[in-house]
């Protein structure tokens, strides 16, 4: 699923399921910048034991980024799952009660409650579900549109330029409008498959059929496009440096109407 990317958004606790996103997609991308990290893994080998909490932290921005570079570079092997937080005093300041909630959290990577803690203040909660899979909460949902609109972006200008003569030089992609995603944004809190499988470019346009797609779809590699129904059709017009999304109204409430059947 390499040439695909899978969206779930859960506008109740603001929770995003993605398949075909890696960390360092996260990382390229956010705006607000974690920092300090609490490794919700009790059995981390990074980041320095606190002993209120009993778990690791990674405190000040400067080892935050020096943590997402190891991560980058494929040197953190240990299954990923943090949560962020704004001062280090108030994590002194947490309740037993609060501190086995987290526990909880990143046992069960879900929330009791709400996932974002007053006292924590934090931006995200990031689990790496293995499988180029992964659940983030994002107290902004415009961070998350943020990076995969950069992803797609990545993946359409390497895609264009796989297509030119070795003698040719390279041409650059616009970037893709994240604004122009959130009009997905109630389509995807069915779940969405892109597909960026397009072998070539025609007429110089470049082509991503968006299907609505169940998470259940995530348990096998190998996606049946053709039992899926396509619902948009995202376009990149390299001649016009222009992105336009076409949502397809009638399939969407066929798309809707039918999973509701069923």
């Amino acid at each position: 699923m390499s040439n695909t990317i899978y969206v779930h958004i859960d506008t109740t606790s603001n929770a995003v399921l993605t398949r075909g996103l890696a960390p360092q997609d996260f990382n390229k991308s956010i705006v607000h910048q974690p920092k300090n990290l609490l490794l919700l893994d009790p059995s981390s080998d990074f980041g320095e034991f606190d002993g209120h909490t009993g778990l690791k932290v990674i405190r000040g921005i400067e080892q935050v980024q020096l943590f997402f570079q190891q991560l980058n570079k494929g040197r953190v092997s240990e299954e990923m799952k943090w949560i962020d937080f704004n001062d280090f005093d108030m994590l002194k300041e947490l309740t037993p009660l609060e501190i086995s909630e987290l526990l909880y959290f990143g046992h069960m990577k879900t929330h009791l409650h709400s996932p974002f803690f007053y006292k924590l203040q934090n931006n995200f909660v990031f689990f790496d579900l293995k499988d180029e899979r992964s659940r983030v909460y994002y107290r902004y949902l415009d961070e998350y549109y943020r990076i995969l609109g950069d992803r797609i972006t990545r993946m359409v200008l390497e895609k264009i330029n796989d297509r030119l003569s070795f003698f040719k030089k390279p041409v650059s992609v616009e970037k893709l409008d994240f604004n122009l995603l959130k009009e997905l944004r109630s389509v995807m809190q069915e779940g969405v498959l892109f597909c960026l499988s397009q072998e070539q470019l025609i007429d110089k346009t470049f082509t991503i059929p968006i299907y609505l797609m169940e998470d259940s779809g995530l348990k096998s590699s190998q996606v049946n496009k053709s039992s899926l129904d396509q619902i948009a059709v995202l376009r990149y017009y390299a001649n016009q440096k222009k992105w336009t999304l076409d949502i397809d109204q009638e399939d969407l409430a066929f798309g809707f109407m039918d999973k509701n059947m069923s």
